[in-house]
């Protein structure tokens, strides 16, 4: 009988693949619990100033800028100025045509010296019917003496009665040549008036045919310099229904002025006196320097944003900045000088811990306290979106990112009684003075966990924090990196602690 080879065992050959089997089991779990656990990016806790600043964007424009017009049409005949000129003020601009307003000048002194004239043939026909008017009166009193003596020596019986009646008609016809000529009188008196007011009128058209003669001449009403001309010689302007606008005179250039947009949102923070710094376009990695002047109370509406106009007066001795130039302007309305900061990602992460590891998480750091009363108002002990604040104040929501009962931002698997809440929202909103977690990362054997620090000054990159146990230096946890080549179906192996991806596991991604 032949001896068996041991490589024939069956038992052996089961042993072989039930070892491999186990192992190779063991590495791919490794593997995949290896590849699962979050690997977080960090920041520092530095040292350094912070800002709080309103952006908006504005336009350059002059202190004063004055348009000049004609108030009379007609062709320009003469320039006496250019883009750029520089100009006193009463200096001689422009000239237009004067033929057609001086031919108006001599029509109306034309009509005023034939008004004159009839005012004065008036004259000498009222002189003429008083002296008429004098002569009847003077007969009208002999006719009366005559009369009497007449009746006198009728009575007498010494004259017929047809004396009488004679005396009696010229007494008669005496009183009404009296009334006719001051009739007569009367009517030369009113057409005196209308011929003296015929004169009036031709003397005032007479003033404004010279007005508008003198308006052919342009001047400058302001020292300043033009910054645009509007026409040419042999140009025809027309005043019909406006000043067409010649020259556009900037005065003092050396001062210039923002007029900026302050978005509603912001205008409230804007105060008089604030300073302000911006940039230009023409001039690359420069800052220039203003101080606001007003706050004009006027609004203005562009696609449902209400805008506040906001004034800056900023110097220009060097005439670098160019009436029309766009601005870029930053309004410092907050300043924090050498104070901790952190960056802003660290207060927006969340990781991805139930609430069991989450209580731990807090029980180590000595913020057990914290957790517990936050947990409570997040549980329905604060209002909807209100904030809870224990000793100095912590959002009701501040650790909602999924769902959860403890905001769900530890956890996927952790419940579901509270509601969820609008992480954005509550971002948006200020959280200066609020206490809040970040998360820092144990060095040895890293673990995570919260240290709770006040919030001061934001500058929405980094923000100022008060008190706590962080020190300048040290590192804390902004957000989480996710290895994207993975794709998982159904659900993925996952240690122990963390729970599913985002959005119930309350994974941050930065």
């Amino acid at each position: 009988m032949a001896k068996k080879r041991w490589y024939r065992s069956k038992f052996l050959w089961l042993t072989l693949v039930a070892l491999v089997g186990a192992g190779g089991f063991e590495a791919y779990r490794y593997a995949t619990v290896k590849a699962d656990k979050p690997t977080y990016t960090m920041g520092t806790v530095d040292r350094g100033d912070i800002l709080s600043q309103v952006g908006a964007t504005g336009t350059l424009q002059a202190v004063t800028t004055v348009q000049v017009g004609s108030q009379v049409s007609g062709t320009i005949d003469e320039l006496h100025a250019d883009f750029n000129s520089e100009v006193r003020r009463g200096q001689l601009l422009a000239r237009l045509d004067r033929s057609i307003l001086q031919a108006q000048v001599e029509q109306q002194e034309a009509n005023l010296r034939t008004a004159e004239a009839s005012v004065n043939d008036t004259a000498a026909s009222i002189a003429s019917t008083r002296a008429n008017l004098e002569k009847a009166r003077v007969d009208t009193l002999d006719k009366q003496r005559k009369l009497k003596r007449t009746k006198e020596l009728f009575d007498a019986n010494l004259v017929p009665r047809d004396d009488l009646d004679t005396a009696q008609a010229n007494i008669d016809a005496a009183r009404a040549t009296e009334r006719a000529t001051e009739a007569q009188l009367a009517s030369w008196e009113a057409r005196h008036k209308a011929d003296q007011s015929r004169l009036n009128q031709a003397t005032a058209s007479l003033e404004l045919a010279k007005v508008n003669l003198s308006k052919t001449v342009i001047t400058s009403p302001i020292a300043g310099t033009i910054i645009s001309r509007n026409v040419d010689v042999g140009q025809t302007v027309a005043a019909s229904f406006n000043a067409p606008v010649l020259f556009t005179i900037a005065a003092d250039l050396t001062k210039m002025q923002v007029n900026t947009a302050i978005d509603e949102a912001d205008v409230g923070r804007i105060k008089i006196g604030m300073d302000a710094s911006f940039t230009v376009d023409a001039y690359p990695g420069e800052t220039f320097q203003g101080t606001i002047s007003q706050v004009r109370l006027a609004t203005t509406t562009i696609q449902n944003v209400v805008t506040y106009n906001a004034i800056i007066d900023v110097p220009n001795p060097m005439l670098k900045l160019k009436p029309g130039m766009t601005t870029n302007v930053k309004i410092l309305v907050e300043s924090a000088e050498d104070v901790l900061r952190i960056p802003n990602s660290s207060l927006r992460f969340r990781p991805s811990l139930t609430e069991v590891e989450t209580a731990e998480a807090y029980k180590k750091s000595g913020e057990e306290k914290y957790y517990n009363f936050v947990k409570a108002m997040a549980g329905g002990g604060a209002p909807g979106g209100g904030a809870a604040r224990p000793g100095g104040g912590a959002p009701a929501g501040a650790f909602r990112q999924g769902g959860g009962a403890f905001g769900g931002g530890f956890g996927g698997g952790g419940g579901a009684s509270a509601p969820r809440r609008d992480m954005g929202a509550m971002m948006s909103r200020s959280r200066r003075g609020q206490r809040v977690p970040i998360w820092i990362q144990d060095p040895t054997s890293k673990s995570i966990r919260p240290v709770i620090v006040k919030l001061g000054l934001s500058d929405g990159v980094v923000t100022q924090i008060d008190g706590g146990k962080l020190k300048e230096g040290e590192k804390v946890i902004t957000g989480t990196e996710v290895d994207l080549t993975r794709t998982t179906s159904g659900g993925a192996t996952r240690p122990p602690g963390f729970g599913g991806g985002m959005p119930g596991g309350g994974r941050f991604m930065r």
